[in-house]
């Protein structure tokens, strides 16, 4: 493939408005994933007040629900469940999980049942962000560049998740994470709803 073509293939891609909501979405998710899941040790430590070991059994059972929720995804968009409605469902549950999660408003108990649910729910959206490529993409043969965008996508929030909530953790401790997680997932439906 020649310089020119590759570069042909992806203004193509960039001028494709359903390509670009993916990744912005997939940014999106990545920011509220991330910024749970780069903090849930220390979070479940703080919050549950378990030690190291437990802290990181119970971060693990909260990412093999993450698998559950891939796995049902993909059986849901295979008995015909539209794309539009599972997206923009997983993005309010994560939302308003995420807020829950970090908000110091509930039992601590309560807050870990929403990770759970937080993770089970964050299953959902890759599955679709990834399965939705050859959906949307112009043409067969620009698939790759269309997965590749995605995952660029991915990349930006898992930088922009953890450091903006690190920032405002350090100053202002948990609770601001929770407006971010909150506003990401609003942004993520309104950018679902209108691509």
């Amino acid at each position: 493939m020649s310089f020119q073509s590759l570069r042909h293939d992806t203004l193509i891609v960039l001028s494709d408005r359903r390509a670009v909501g993916l990744s912005l979405t997939f940014a999106l998710f990545a920011l509220m994933f991330f910024a749970v899941f780069s903090f849930l040790p220390v979070l479940l430590m703080e919050r549950l007040r378990v030690t190291h070991q437990t802290a990181g059994l119970l971060s693990a059972l909260v990412l093999v629900v993450n698998v559950i929720g891939n796995l049902a995804t993909g059986m849901l968009l295979s008995r015909g469940l539209g794309r539009t409605a599972l997206l923009t469902a997983a993005c309010l549950v994560m939302g308003l999980a995420g807020s829950g999660i970090f908000l110091p408003v509930l039992p601590d108990t309560a807050a870990f049942a929403l990770c759970l649910l937080f993770s089970a729910f964050g299953g959902v959206i890759p599955t679709i962000l990834l399965s939705s490529a050859p959906v949307v993409a112009p043409a067969a043969g620009l698939v790759p560049v269309v997965l590749g965008l995605i995952l660029q996508g991915n990349n930006l929030g898992q930088i922009l998740g953890p450091t903006a909530i690190g920032a405002a953790q350090d100053r202002l401790g948990w609770e601001p994470a929770a407006y971010i997680v909150a506003a990401a997932a609003i942004t993520a439906v309104i950018l679902v709803r209108s691509t």
